[in-house]
C-alpha cells in the first residue's frame, strides 16, 4: 500500500506540473494578444501574421498539455490495476 501512497504523490506532481504550464501557456496567448493589439504602429497584415503565430505556438502548446494529460491517465488506470489485484489477493487469502 506504501507503493500506492508514493504513486499517487508522483501523480499529483504531474497533475501540479501540467497545471502550471498551462497558466504559463496562457499568459503566453494573453501576452500574444495584448501585445499585437495595442501597438497601432503595426500594420494590419502583421498583426494576422502575429495572432496566427500565437495560435499556432497555442496549439503546439496544448498538444504538450494533453499527451501530458494521457500519460496520467496511463498512470492513474495501472494504479486502479494495482489496488484492484491488491484487493482480490486480500480476499483470497
Amino acid at each position: 500500500m506504501e507503493n500506492v501512497m508514493q504513486e499517487l504523490k508522483a501523480i499529483m506532481q504531474d497533475v501540479k506540473e501540467a497545471t502550471a504550464r498551462v497558466s504559463e501557456y496562457t499568459m503566453e496567448i494573453d501576452r500574444g494578444i495584448n501585445v499585437n493589439h495595442t501597438d497601432e504602429s503595426v500594420i494590419k497584415q502583421d498583426k494576422i501574421n502575429n495572432l496566427f503565430y500565437c495560435l499556432d505556438d497555442a496549439r503546439f502548446n496544448m498538444d504538450r498539455v494533453q499527451e501530458s494529460l494521457k500519460d496520467i491517465h496511463e498512470k492513474l488506470d495501472v494504479l486502479l490495476d494495482v489496488v484492484e489485484y491488491e484487493n482480490i489477493a486480500k480476499e483470497i487469502r
